[in-house]
């Protein structure tokens, strides 16, 4: 069995690393807990979602991990119970998040005093604020991101740019898909009135709420800085095709006089001048005067 226990104050914590047959059994000889809440806890990867029953409430908590190496974000699973003197942790995997927290909460005496000083609605107030404020703290990689892209605009690296966008926007879509059910969870938290716990949790999961918002708005934030970026950029890149494209509009029509004169003095007939040839090389000389003076006219009146 991968069971850890902690009991303090007629207040008892039960955490699995990950769940074995053993621990499915434990379950069930121990908890009536409902047979779909088990099978939620051995089923794939889920949304965060709150099932609110007489004796007990499930919670399952879906959690981002972000890969540094990859440049992608994976999900993690927190399954929840609890009732009047007990809380069930579980993890899928060894989470190394949920596994510190329950250790440190072992291992320290004044942290074990604080957490389980209430009841168990106490105890998963401090669980949940370590979990969310743990995990959702990566979403500041996004401001790393946002400013390096603002450094690359100015540094009008507008190709890369485009790329770095269009991956923090992705980011942030998977963020925000992982984190809205949250919101529906702690917000049915803060209003929670239930007969096993106190009735003055509301407040504590309040905070829970508020923390929650707050990555949601600061999401917003990053999301609508990265549009703003995108249209930045947009507007650089088409003014710079907008310049290329007059510069070579410009000498195609320059050139065309300069054509025009070398064809016809290129065919092989009889041509004013054309026994002359420092006549036809000082037209030659005129139309490419008159097309440096053009550019010079034009680039000084910044035209070009």
């Amino acid at each position: 069995m991968s069971l850890k226990t902690i009991k303090q104050n007629n207040l008892s914590w039960y955490h699995f690393n990950d769940l074995e047959s053993q621990d499915f059994v434990f379950l069930k000889n121990n908890f009536n807990f409902h047979p779909l809440d088990l099978k939620d806890c051995g089923d794939v990867a889920q949304r965060s979602k709150i099932d609110v029953y007489k004796n007990y409430i499930f919670l399952t908590l879906q959690m981002p991990v972000y890969s540094v190496e990859t440049n992608k974000i994976d999900v993690e699973n927190i399954y929840i119970f609890c009732g009047r003197d007990y809380l069930v942790s579980i993890g899928r995997g060894k989470n190394k998040i949920l596994n510190g927290f329950f250790f440190k909460v072992l291992k320290n005496i004044k942290v074990k005093e604080n957490h389980f000083s209430k009841n168990s609605g106490f105890l998963l107030y401090q669980l949940l604020m370590y979990i969310i404020t743990t995990y959702w703290k990566k979403i500041f990689i996004l401001e790393q991101g946002v400013k390096k892209v603002e450094i690359d605009i100015e540094r009008e690296k507008n190709k890369t740019v485009v790329y770095q966008i269009a991956n923090l926007r992705k980011l942030m879509i998977q963020f925000k898909t992982i984190l809205d059910p949250q919101r529906l969870v702690t917000n049915e938290l803060s209003r929670l009135s239930v007969p096993f716990l106190e009735k003055d949790i509301g407040v504590y999961f309040d905070d829970v709420d508020d923390y929650i918002d707050k990555v949601w708005f600061s999401l917003e934030s990053y999301q609508n800085r990265a549009v703003n970026l995108h249209e930045i950029n947009e507007s650089l890149i088409s003014y710079k095709t907008n310049r290329i494209m007059t510069l070579l509009t410009f000498f195609s029509v320059a050139l065309l006089p300069l054509t025009l004169l070398s064809g016809i003095y290129g065919m092989n007939i009889n041509l004013p001048f054309s026994h002359h040839t420092s006549v036809v090389w000082g037209l030659f000389l005129a139309l490419a005067t008159s097309i440096i003076i053009t550019l010079f006219i034009l680039k000084k009146r910044d035209w070009l």
